[in-house]
Order: structure tokens, then C-alpha cells, then sequence
């Protein structure tokens, strides 16, 4: 499919999104690392499904009761949708003892996702700009 956008243009904003792509990805996952090294884990359980449309579907974050190692109760929402989840459900989660209600699920996609999307989008960029520079240097009258 052709968009009618050249090369000389493609090149440069895939290149330099790859880039800023890349440091997305780099601090995500420093910023994650970091969380690990500090979480505690715990059981929770899901006591409601916060609904939220977005054009044609629906995603789901549920809000998760648990207790601190301190024995603290603690009631906050999760920053990740979770699929499948009812309420009652017993779930397990990841927290800051600084900040409890700072949690995630304990799963991969949860815990990962945001790493995998933006390493994702740095290779779909560069590949981008790597093929808008190869058509570049193939018709050099551009």
C-alpha cells in the first residue's frame, strides 16, 4: 500500500521515533525492575470490575482488597486491565510496601506488557525507516 509519503520523509521520523521507542522501552523496563525489587507479594480479591469503553470494546480493571505484611487493608484498582477476572475472585498481586496501593497483578503480561508494546513499536519504526532508507539509496533521483 503507498500513502504517497516519500522516503526522504519516512526515513527520518521512523528513525527518530525508533530511537525515542527504545527509550521508552529502556526506562518501562528500569522502572519496572526497580518495582520488582521493592514489591511484596500478596492474595487479594477482586471486589469490583471497573468498566471502561473504548470504541468497540470493553476493558476491565479490577479493584483488588488485600492486606499488607504489616496487616494494613488495603482497597485500590489495578493500572492493568485483567480479562476473565469476577468479582470474589482470589487474585495475586505485586505492591510497594511504601505505597500499597500501588499494585500490580502478578502475572507476565501485567508485570511485562508495557515492555514488550514499546520494544514492539522501536522495532516497527526502525524497520520502517531501515526500508525507507534502503528505497532512499535505490532511486537516487529522490
Amino acid at each position: 500500500m503507498h500513502f504517497g509519503i516519500p522516503p526522504s520523509v519516512v526515513a527520518p521520523v521512523c528513525l527518530i521515533g525508533g530511537v525515542l521507542a527504545i527509550a521508552w522501552a529502556l526506562l518501562a523496563y528500569r522502572a519496572q525492575r526497580r518495582f520488582l525489587r521493592r514489591a511484596l507479594q500478596a492474595i487479594g480479591v477482586v471486589q469490583s470490575l471497573r468498566a471502561e469503553t473504548l470504541q468497540r470494546s470493553t476493558i476491565y480493571f479490577p479493584v483488588i482488597q488485600f492486606t499488607t505484611t504489616s496487616g494494613v487493608v488495603v482497597t485500590a484498582e489495578s493500572k492493568t486491565s485483567k480479562s476473565g477476572l469476577s468479582v470474589g475472585q482470589k487474585i495475586q498481586v505485586l505492591y510497594d510496601p511504601n505505597d500499597p496501593k500501588n499494585l500490580e497483578i502478578n502475572s507476565f503480561w501485567a508485570r511485562w506488557g508495557l515492555v514488550w508494546m514499546a520494544a514492539f513499536t522501536a522495532l516497527l519504526l526502525l524497520g520502517s525507516g531501515a526500508a525507507a532508507v534502503v528505497a532512499l539509496t535505490a532511486s537516487p533521483g529522490r
